[in-house]
């Protein structure tokens, strides 16, 4: 059981319906911007700026419905700091997704070890972005916290997986806004039902660990 009594199962089916529905909602944000790249045939810079300010409305959705649901279990949790938190690594991971893009110039001539080197760090810092901005506030209040932030990158390299093969296989220029809206849904909605089924899991593993002597209100 839980530290409210509820059972694994039912927090974990009520996680997966509200988290997928957030993420889903929150990842429109920056589907639109993309498709408004897209459409309107923005430059990279002021396209890829677009979205990562967008990627802050992402975050801000997510972490709400998330924080809600830990505080459920957690009462101290601070659900405004875990947004607030949660916004924030949005928009960093949104811009190092984006750095590929806007620097392909520079890095263009480089050897392949190097560019697989860089891919790799870069993939690890995006993936574990949105984990280790959450685990800022998670840490006062359950032990061994740092395992969120794995957890989390699985979650996000599963459902950026279901993303990428679903969306940008469909996508094509000159296609109405219409279209491009509906396939980036249809690719946010694998990839948040997918993350929010690996951060469901995770955060079951998470609440029944009792509280570390770093613990505050």
């Amino acid at each position: 059981m839980l530290p409210s009594g509820q059972s694994p199962r039912r927090f974990f089916l009520a996680w997966l319906g509200w988290v997928a529905l957030g993420e889903f909602a929150g990842f429109l944000t920056p589907t639109a911007a993309e498709a408004l790249t897209i459409s309107l045939r923005l430059g990279e810079l002021s396209g890829a700026a677009l979205v990562v300010v967008a990627g802050a409305g992402e975050g801000a959705v997510l972490g709400a419905v998330q924080g809600w649901r830990l505080s459920r279990e957690l009462p101290n949790l601070n659900r405004r700091r875990f947004v607030v938190l949660t916004a924030a690594a949005g928009m960093l991971a949104w811009a190092l997704g984006m750095l590929p893009v806007v620097t392909a110039a520079a890095w263009a001539d480089w050897p392949t070890a190097a560019v697989l080197a860089a891919a790799v760090v870069l993939g690890f810092a995006l993936l574990t972005t949105i984990g280790a901005g959450q685990w800022l506030e998670l840490r006062r209040h359950a032990a061994r916290t740092w395992l969120w932030i794995l957890a989390t990158a699985g979650a996000w390299l599963v459902g950026l997986g279901a993303f990428f093969a679903i969306a940008p296989p469909l996508w094509n220029e000159g296609q109405p806004l219409v279209v491009v809206l509906a396939i980036g849904a249809l690719g946010a909605a694998a990839m948040a039902v997918s993350m929010a089924a690996v951060t469901g899991w995770a955060a079951l593993h998470l609440l029944r660990r009792p509280a570390g002597p770093r613990t505050r209100a």
